[in-house]
């Protein structure tokens, strides 16, 4: 994550969940897939919201500003995948034992 007093960054996440407000539509972004709307690493996250708009509101003609940002960062993707290979190593013996 961040150092206390630091502002969190996009380098920071590894993945962004954008929610329309409007409409419900919800996608995740990796930080690289934000480029095209101008975000670079160094762009806070509370920034964010203020670049991005709803793509299907706007083609229904809707201003589409209203979003919600949740970020995924690095430490917590990386402990999410240490417990999924826990539990991998779990259930493989128990596999192995079922067919002997």
């Amino acid at each position: 994550m961040t150092l206390p007093g630091k502002e969190a960054t996009i380098a920071d996440v590894v993945s962004i969940a954008v929610e329309c407000i409007d409409c419900g539509r919800n996608r995740w972004w990796k930080p690289a897939e934000l480029r095209r709307h101008g975000v670079s690493g160094q762009t806070p996250l509370a920034a964010l919201s203020e670049r991005l708009c709803c793509s299907a509101c706007r083609a229904d003609g809707l201003p589409g500003r209203a979003v919600s940002i949740q970020a995924a960062f690095i430490e917590e993707h990386e402990r999410r995948r240490r417990e999924a290979r826990r539990r991998n190593e779990r259930e493989v013996p128990l596999e192995r034992s079922r067919r002997a």
